[in-house]
This record gives C-alpha cells, structure tokens and sequence, in this order.
C-alpha cells in the first residue's frame, strides 16, 4: 500500500466525522519541502477556504498525536476543483450522466482520448456514450478520467 492511500485511510474518518468527504491525497515533494495535501469535498461541492481552514486545524492536531510521517511536510487542505480526476467508485457514481474526458495509455480503436456521457460504472469498468457509440473501458487501461469542464457563454 502506498503512503499516500495509508495517509487518506487515516485521515478520511475524520475528515468524514468534520462533515466533508476525503477525496484524495497527495503527499510529494515539492523544491526543499515535503507537501501533504488533502482534497475535501461536500455534497454540494462547495468548499470555501473557511472549510479548508477547519479542517486543517482538526487534522493538524491529529497529525501531530499520530505521528504517521517521518519526516517535516507542510499540510494543505484544498478543494479538488471542478476538473479533479474521478478515481473511486462514488466519484464515478456522482457523474454518472455527467460529460467526461477519458485518456488511455494506449490507442483503442486508434485513439488514446475520448469524450461522451458517463452513462454506467462499476467497480473495474465504466461506459460512455459519445456521439454515437457506447464505450466500455477497463479502468486499469485508463490514465485519467475527469468531467468535461464546458465553459458557455453569457
């Protein structure tokens, strides 16, 4: 297991009992520093740096009792934005219906990326509709999934 899914396996409870969703975790090196960031989430997908200062302050102070990482970081609690790439189950489950762009990390019918409707997933598949035709990709063939931000004119 990997220290950034040991790091969202301790951390999601709590973030979870604050109120909010845990959606991911990042913990890299960045210049001189280590960074760990958390990415929250609530049912409306509204985080504000109010929320992100609450739940820094309630996971630094557990952070500090457990002590789960060697060395010095510095902790970061962030909104995922609105074109964070889906990777767990309910990610994909919230989108069904939604557009996303697909990347591969090989050609499939000639093509490494795709765009369609989310229209089903599962726990090793999900299936799109493109213009035409319903997609069904293996999620270990994948490199990134994330919605389509469209941006419309006013």
């Amino acid at each position: 297991m990997s220290k950034e899914s040991e790091l969202k396996d301790l951390l999601s409870p709590l973030v979870t009992e604050k109120g909010y969703r845990c959606k991911d975790v990042t913990f890299e090196k960045s210049g001189q520093n280590w960074i760990l960031t958390v990415f929250i989430d609530n049912t409306d997908h509204t985080i504000s740096l109010d929320d992100c200062e609450f739940v820094s302050r309630s996971l630094s102070d557990y952070l500090d009792e457990v002590d789960p990482i060697e060395q010095s970081y510095i902790l970061e609690v962030s909104s995922p934005g609105i074109d964070a790439p889906l990777k767990s189950k309910e990610d994909f489950d919230e989108n069904i219906g939604n557009m996303i762009e697909v990347k591969l990390y090989r050609k499939k019918d000639g093509k490494k990326e795709f765009s369609g409707e989310l229209i089903k997933s599962d726990e090793n598949t999900f299936t799109i509709l493109d213009e035409k035709n319903e997609i069904e990709f293996e999620m270990s063939e994948v490199s990134k999934v994330a919605p389509m931000v469209i941006f419309e004119d006013e």
